[in-house]
């Protein structure tokens, strides 16, 4: 009786064991899944973006990787996301730069006002040493930076013209929540309020505030001009985004999808950037048809000068917490 037990327990397990490794089997080959949240249409130069990422990512890594994307802030806003990021809810998000102050202040080095020229400015320090570096400097706190997309350069649209720094005293401005951004208005005798991007367009048709800064396309794409009478094209700061991961997530990528990753988001951002310089070029025309020439001022070279030296005192005031090293390499001094 007790060798018929043996057999039949032998029997039983030869039955459960390859059944077992068939479940094995097919556990590992379900898909890597990454879900990719952001907070714009997908029109503009990020949306295109994610969705271009999505379709290399499918037809290279077919069957191993499905990409999920979250736009308009479906999901999180680019203030929720990151934590969302570190807690597993989502795999990548391409948060605004202003974003990641929390976790490594050097970051804010894009945020301050007239640091930078132009768009070939910011790359060349983006693709520095210096530049490079910060991608990574936020791994310690669990954020793997992978790649910078461009938006352009901000301008700002108020209630009232402005032409000159004087034109914003006493103004309310919508920003994004940062230390820099703030310091930047109050030097000017503005005020500010920070709101989710997703919340503008009712804030300057209610009234709770007189005026914001943006891209082109992102005025465009919100309609912020039907809500706003003026606009000065400054370009006085980047708009721009960091492509970011969790490093949990990142790490544990088989190293081959890695690689095809590295390479696709290479692809996309050289895509993403040509698109923006584009998009920039086509919503500043639809929004000046939109509003009407007259109430579009660009500043001149010297007026610009003007500007600069009213905010300049700016970079002072943060030069401590971003690094003069930093601020050095992004002036190309």
């Amino acid at each position: 009786m007790k060798k018929r037990w043996i057999k039949v327990l032998i029997f039983s397990l030869g039955s459960i064991l390859p059944v077992h490794s068939a479940v094995l089997a097919a556990a590992e080959q379900e898909p890597i899944k990454i879900r990719f949240s952001h907070v714009v249409t997908e029109s503009v130069p990020k949306g295109q973006g994610a969705l271009l990422f999505k379709k290399l990512t499918e037809e290279r890594l077919a069957g191993r990787v499905e990409v999920e994307i979250l736009p308009n802030s479906i999901r999180f806003t680019d203030e929720q996301v990151l934590q969302g990021l570190l807690f597993g809810d989502v795999e990548l998000a391409a948060p605004s730069l202003a974003k990641f102050r929390r976790f490594n202040q050097s970051i804010q080095v894009f945020d301050l006002p007239f640091l930078f020229e132009d768009l070939a400015a910011v790359h060349r320090f983006q693709t520095s040493d210096s530049g490079n570096r910060l991608l990574d400097s936020m791994i310690g706190r669990g954020i793997k930076g992978l790649s910078y997309w461009d938006n352009g350069m901000r301008v700002i649209s108020a209630n009232r013209s402005i032409r000159t720094p004087a034109d914003l005293d006493n103004l309310l401005f919508r920003i994004e929540p940062s230390s820099v951004i703030e310091a930047q208005y109050k030097s000017l005798g503005a005020n500010t309020f920070a709101l989710p991007f997703n919340r503008v367009y009712d804030a300057l048709k209610l009234g709770l505030v007189d005026g914001q800064e943006n891209s082109w396309s992102n005025i465009a794409s919100k309609k912020f001009y039907e809500v706003q009478e003026y606009l000065v094209e400054s370009n006085h700061s980047f708009q721009g985004y960091m492509v970011v991961t969790s490093v949990k997530f990142w790490e544990r990528l088989p190293a081959d999808v890695q690689d095809t990753l590295k390479q696709i988001l290479h692809e996309v951002s050289l895509e993403v950037n040509r698109i923006a310089v584009e998009k920039q070029r086509s919503s500043r025309e639809s929004v000046i048809q939109a509003m009407g020439r007259d109430r579009v001022y660009s500043l001149s070279e010297n007026e610009r000068a003007i500007w600069r030296d009213a905010m300049r005192p700016v970079w002072e005031e943060f030069r401590s917490e971003i690094g003069d090293a930093v601020i050095q390499a992004a002036t190309g001094d």
